[in-house]
């Protein structure tokens, strides 16, 4: 990691994730589904694109679902954004103080394993010969 790197955790691959974002209102309301793609993964955030604009603060809810795993209505917040042509690049950290302690430990072991399978599915990836 350089050091103008601003990760702190290992990223994966994410193109095998399905995402879905619904920004936060100013009432505190999610609003209307967008598609995401997402780009990769930690169990602090995830690199996403999407034609969405957005500022970095605005608050969003990710829907996140593998062939195994499924989270819904996971709170995030942007930390970065960047426009790439039509596309817009966000970085994006999970908020799970907005969640119950409960919720929160939940959504953190689905996250783990999240993490876990997209690991291995980058090593295989690295291991495939072209």
């Amino acid at each position: 990691m350089s050091d103008s790197e601003r990760r702190f955790r290992q990223r994966y691959d994410a193109a095998p994730l399905k995402l879905e974002l619904r920004l936060i209102n100013l009432l505190g309301r999610p609003g209307k589904r967008y598609q995401a793609v997402a780009r990769n993964f930690s169990t602090g955030g995830v690199s996403i694109e999407t034609q969405i604009k957005m500022k970095p603060g605005k608050r969003v809810l990710l829907s996140i679902t593998s062939d195994d795993h499924s989270l819904q209505a996971v709170p995030a917040m942007v930390l970065r954004a960047d426009s790439k042509n039509e596309l817009y690049c966000y970085a994006l950290q999970f908020n799970m103080e907005q969640v119950s302690e409960a919720a929160s430990r939940g959504a953190d072991t689905v996250l783990q394993h999240l993490e876990f399978t997209l690991r291995e599915y980058t090593q295989r990836e690295q291991t495939i010969p072209l």
